[in-house]
């Protein structure tokens, strides 16, 4: 069982659609997955309950008191936990950090996107040290344009700030936005590829245990992330 929690002090960032990758690639393996949504606006459930085709167990949690025993709960359940927080400084954040094995911190090309995640990335370290565990945490970019000035920018920003950035970027893509409409997590292309290579990371960092080597490694098509 492996619990990734999706966050940001900053609205906007990408993190519905790096969930909806996530659990496109991980359920098309046959995997079970739960996701809780602690998030105000829903986004993520109602995509799931509404136009996605795939059959997983949504739990909308606003009451931040029931944050804990909702993860836990669906930890008996479930391979994988997808928790998608609420934007800006929530103690339901804070709980739901504290139950994950992995914090994603998804950014755009922004100096505030960067700024907003490094608040983010001290609040898990600050969650860890108060929850006395290791709570490992990964940036990722998303809605990325490669080979930009301003690609180049944040790349530098982020490490100066000696932020850990996974090497799987979420491009601006018509099929991310597309999805949205059609409840389909692509399967082929660069946006299909991206997905698969996204999980294939996780799972080399040491999480998803319960996915084999051989399925995390099976990529949908060659793809060379470009800066």
């Amino acid at each position: 069982m492996s619990t990734i929690t999706l966050a940001t002090t900053k609205g906007g960032a990408g993190k519905t659609t790096t969930a909806q990758m996530i659990i496109g690639a991980i359920h098309r393996l046959g995997y079970t997955i739960g996701v809780i949504d602690c998030d105000e606006n829903q986004t993520l459930s109602r995509w799931l309950n509404n136009t996605s085709k795939m059959a997983i167990e949504t739990s909308v949690v606003l009451d931040e008191s029931m944050v804990v025993k909702e993860i836990q709960k669906f930890q008996r359940k479930y391979d994988c936990v997808i928790v998608d927080t609420p934007a800006g400084y929530h103690q339901s954040t804070i709980f739901a950090m504290g139950c994950s094995d992995l914090v994603l911190i998804p950014l755009q090309l922004s100096y505030g996107d960067v700024a907003e995640a490094d608040k983010t990335y001290r609040l898990v370290k600050s969650t860890a040290r108060m929850a006395g565990k290791k709570i490992k945490a990964r940036l990722i970019y998303t809605d990325y344009v490669p080979k930009t000035k301003i690609a180049k920018k944040v790349r530098k920003a982020v490490d100066d700030l000696a932020l850990p950035a996974l090497k799987t970027r979420l491009h601006h893509l018509v099929a991310f936005k597309d999805l949205t409409f059609t409840g389909n997590v692509p399967k082929k292309g660069t946006a299909g590829a991206q997905g698969q290579l996204l999980v294939q990371e996780i799972h080399n960092l040491g999480f998803l245990a319960f996915m084999s080597a051989q399925q995390a490694q099976s990529v949908v098509v060659p793809f060379k992330e470009a800066s």
